[in-house]
């Protein structure tokens, strides 16, 4: 059963996960009905101001919606209670004040205490772009686990967290929620670094590999209990499906990477199949896919025998919070944080890397990311510095596999860049087109493909 059916009127097919949810018209859209023949919408690369204008419009409503099921006063005694400090509670949305409330999938609503101290309420915002409540419930406990685990068992800077709650009917404030300090600091990504300010913050990162290190787990999985921090499965929104009555279908914990690793693209392959993902170019985005499970990944996986490590899993830097003198005060949104192997969880953050360069399909390492490696090298942490050096074979296979874009450049680059970082020095000139023709050949009777090629030139 598909994650969300089509709101065309009539129209009994899937929806397309990710692309097809628009929250300026509250649809669920399939391939077919996201054609603009009936979709309507204004598309930010054609019409810029109109979408945006739109845009705007639908977050207000959406805040307006959100905000009206909260029950401020619950809110405010509940934080009054945790503190025996008495407390406001002042809701706020306005283009000046959304960066410092809101981001891509939470919204904070910020409690001052008389002494001085603040706290927010972090929801998750919703609209047509959300997942499940289930998985939304699942994604509350398991980041206020993983807080938990950083705060009570590392020395890496994050946010105390004081409470939390599912949405449930016995949820007096109404949304599902976590209570946690307010840190001061700019996001990394909005700072121009200075050789001593890299320096720095690339000392601390160093910290915060080595600490991580320190605690390993025997599963590839997500935290997922703040009492117990007991383990369960992968939450991240690639991997969740619906059984035929609606009920979340989640994958993992996996015992190994390879049975981490098939899994994830097996169901990626359902995904294309079922046209819910990838429907602008499903014929590559099924060959890619059917390769890195029949040819590259037993590659990947070898040695990947465990134990595996916790990772912040959308490390492109407004998740690091610092100070004027690049000091990290803190490292936030944890809600997608699973374990996962030595290779991906110390790999180069996002955010180290020449995006350019990168997306272009290039493998060259920025210098950031040697300057990086040196500095673990020097403390004496010669394998995470390999896993640095190493890591483009992660960052690649993280954006081939499950990794729709909607830009149908996007994944030749990072499979090609895939290929040449797995087999170097094999097939070196060989192109994304020369590749592509050979796959069609070795999967020409494959069944499925072909299903998929009379389904596409319909």
């Amino acid at each position: 059963m598909p994650l969300f059916k089509c709101t065309f009127l009539g129209c009994l097919c899937p929806g397309v996960r990710r692309h097809g949810s628009c929250s300026l018209c509250n649809s669920h859209l399939c391939a077919k009905h996201l054609g603009q023949d009936f979709h309507r919408c204004p598309d930010w690369r054609v019409n810029e101001r109109e979408y945006w204008l739109k845009s705007k419009e639908a977050e207000i409503a959406e805040i307006t919606a959100l905000l009206s099921k909260v029950n401020l006063r619950a809110l405010r005694d509940r934080a009054a209670a945790l503190r025996k400090v008495d407390c406001t509670v002042t809701p706020s949305y306005d283009h000046q004040s959304r960066p410092s409330v809101m981001g891509g999938m939470n919204y904070h609503i910020p409690i001052y205490f008389v002494d001085g101290v603040t706290w927010i309420y972090r929801i998750r915002r919703r609209n047509m772009t959300t997942t499940p409540l289930a998985h939304q419930n699942r994604l509350i406990l398991s980041e206020a686990a993983t807080y938990k685990f950083l705060s009570s068992r590392t020395q890496i800077p994050v946010p105390k967290v004081h409470d939390y709650s599912i949405d449930s009917p016995s949820n007096p404030v109404g949304v599902g929620y976590i209570l946690m300090d307010k840190l001061e600091g700019k996001p990394l990504s909005n700072c121009d670094f200075k050789k001593a300010g890299k320096e720095r913050i690339l000392s601390q990162l160093a910290d915060v590999f080595a600490d991580l290190k320190q605690h390993p787990f025997n599963e590839i999985c997500c935290l997922l209990d703040p009492d117990d921090l007991s383990v369960g499965p992968v939450l991240d929104e690639s991997t969740i499906d619906a059984d035929e009555n609606g009920n979340l279908l989640l994958l993992g914990p996996f015992k190994s990477a390879l049975e981490y690793r098939t899994s994830s693209i097996k169901h990626q392959i359902d995904l294309i199949l079922r046209g819910e993902s990838y429907t602008n170019n499903a014929i590559d985005a099924y060959l890619v896919h059917r390769f890195i499970l029949d040819s590259v990944i037993e590659s990947i996986t070898q040695n990947e025998q465990g134990p595996f490590f916790l990772k912040h899993m959308d490390d492109k830097g407004d998740h690091i919070l610092v100070d004027d003198e690049f000091r990290i005060v803190g490292i936030i949104d944890w809600e997608w944080a699973q374990t996962t192997t030595q290779s991906e969880a110390f790999a180069a953050p996002l955010y180290l890397l020449d995006v350019g360069l990168y997306y272009s399909g290039s493998n060259k390492l920025n210098p950031k990311e040697v300057e990086f490696a040196s500095i673990l090298k020097k403390r004496g942490e010669v394998g995470l510095a390999e896993h640095v050096y190493g890591g483009r074979v992660a960052h690649r296979l993280a954006h081939c596999v499950g990794a729709d874009s909607g830009d149908i450049e996007d994944l030749p680059n990072h499979f090609m860049g895939l290929l040449r970082a797995v087999f170097p020095g094999r097939n070196e000139g060989e192109t994304w087109e020369q590749w592509r023709e050979g796959a069609m050949m070795m999967y020409e009777k494959d069944e499925d493909l072909q299903n998929l090629i009379q389904r596409c030139s319909k």
